[in-house]
């Protein structure tokens, strides 16, 4: 009676480990042709996918935040606020946040939302 237990739990480790065996991989690449080429190679486990190009970008025009018109401000700025000021244009203009493990602010390119959406679309079906 000892061992049913044990069978029971193979069967079920066996059926969890043909789903991972049926599971595919998602492979996203820039070009059309090299995705039809890999996609010969790599077979039916995998799906791939190409972006037709890049889909993201660090931002242009130097800012990582919308560009939102500020109000003018005529307030004398002491020495310590200008260069707290000057380190956060200098930040925003990098594209990258040095005090968050240099995290990127990445932007979608224009005209590639559908792209992202379809990508992330098979990504969460995977």
């Amino acid at each position: 009676m000892a061992n049913a237990p044990r069978s029971t739990s193979k069967k079920s480790t066996t059926a969890s480990s043909e789903s991972a065996a049926n599971k595919r991989a998602l492979v996203i690449v820039e070009s059309p042709a090299k995705a039809k080429t890999i996609n010969k190679y790599l077979g039916s486990q995998y799906i791939v996918k190409s972006s037709v190009g890049h889909v993201r970008d660090l931002p242009t025009g130097g800012s990582a935040k919308s560009s939102e018109k500020k109000p003018a401000t005529r307030a004398k700025l002491t020495a310590e606020e200008k260069e707290q000021k000057s380190q956060t244009a200098l930040i925003n203009r990098m594209g990258v946040d040095p005090e968050h493990d240099w995290k990127a602010h990445y932007e979608v390119l224009p005209g590639k939302e559908h792209v992202v959406a379809e990508l992330k679309k098979l990504a969460s079906q995977v």
